[in-house]
């Protein structure tokens, strides 16, 4: 029983290929015949011509075709309703069909252009890097007279991307992004004769951030370039302060991670820009992304310098200067369009 079944399953699959081989075959002469039919004036000939292989058996390239062939005649033959009906199949079938302003009828371009021809939306994902500069408000001192210094260092982010599009050049950019932050910290006491107390450290920031940006596009390219601004709402999730000290003339202080969330702001707020490039890609865009994100509000207060913890500031010589944070990101993601076709009302 068991040999039988495989049996006729080979067969079945044997027998397919060549079935629809034939019927693609049967359909391309199909459109041959409808092309002269269409040009010999038998326009009344063409839905019935054209019915079996629509629902089964023209490619993609040549279903479009087909309907072209539909619209113009339903045109002629001054049938708006099918026209349309016969319009709106053809962009659900090639959403990216283009008219062809040399060489396609007059009739034709303007039923094409009473309908709405791009995305209603975009949906995607974009994961990169960014490196997070803080940019220090006021200044404490825990050691007198040292020196200290914040460099950016790389990490990770990543996230879902729409994309709205809302006039022929502008589009509405919402994001969701989660995001590590880290920055590092220096400071440095000169002793005299080349002999320095140094303390180093990094505070890592786990949070999600909401950007909303508007896109203005530069022009239709194989690149299609793009510039936006906007602003960015974030929720802090965690922070944390990894320190160590070397100290001349006494033990140094081990390497040790402080929790500092209840000393740092929880909601932030930024300022965006960006530039980047879509390359299209099958149904969508490959999206590759800089962006420069300038901190409007500080991420800790000024009054909690000296508490945030008592072995930091007593131990490793740190106290919490005011800050915001400025963050340089490099995205690379893709977005997927979202056609629905429909007719426009007038004056739209």
């Amino acid at each position: 029983m068991r040999k039988s079944i495989v049996f006729f399953a080979l067969l079945l699959i044997t027998l397919a290929g060549p079935i629809s081989a034939h019927a693609q075959t049967a359909c391309a002469v199909t459109l041959r015949t409808a092309r002269a039919t269409y040009d010999e004036g038998r326009l009344h000939e063409l839905p019935a011509l054209l019915a079996p292989c629509l629902k089964s058996g023209f490619t993609r390239q040549e279903a479009v075709e087909a309907y072209k062939l539909l619209v113009l005649s339903y045109i002629y033959l001054e049938e708006p309703a099918k026209a349309d009906e016969a319009m709106l199949a053809l962009l659900r079938t090639d959403p990216y069909f283009e008219i062809n302003e040399s060489a396609d009828a007059a009739e034709f371009i303007a039923l094409y252009r009473t309908f709405r021809t791009w995305p209603v939306y975009r949906v995607g994902a974009k994961t990169g890097v960014n490196a997070t500069q803080p940019h220090v408000i006021s200044y404490v001192d825990a050691v007198e007279g040292s020196q200290v210094s914040y460099t950016p260092a790389l990490n990770f982010m990543s996230g879902l991307v729409f994309e709205i599009p809302v006039a022929k050049r502008l589009t509405l950019n919402p994001e969701a992004y989660f995001q590590l932050r880290t920055f590092l910290y220096e400071s440095e006491l000169n002793l005299g004769d080349n002999l320095t107390n140094s303390s180093e450290g990094k505070e890592v920031q786990t949070l999600v951030s909401v950007p909303v940006s508007l896109q203005y596009s530069l022009g239709k390219s194989k690149l299609n370039p793009y510039v936006s601004a906007g602003v960015s709402v974030g929720y802090l999730m965690k922070s944390s302060i990894t320190m160590s000290r070397l100290r001349v003339n006494a033990n140094s202080i081990q390497e040790r991670t402080f929790d500092v969330t209840s000393s740092r702001e929880r909601i932030q707020i930024n300022a965006l820009a960006s530039a980047g490039i879509k390359a299209r890609l099958g149904s969508g865009f490959v999206v590759t992304e800089l962006r420069l994100t300038y901190g409007l509000t500080g991420i800790n207060d000024a009054s909690s310098a000296f508490t945030i913890d008592d072995y930091l500031l007593f131990d490793n010589g740190y106290a919490d200067n005011s800050m915001r944070l400025n963050a340089l990101s490099l995205t690379v993601g893709y977005v997927y369009n979202v056609f629905h076709p429909k007719k426009l009302k007038p004056g739209r």
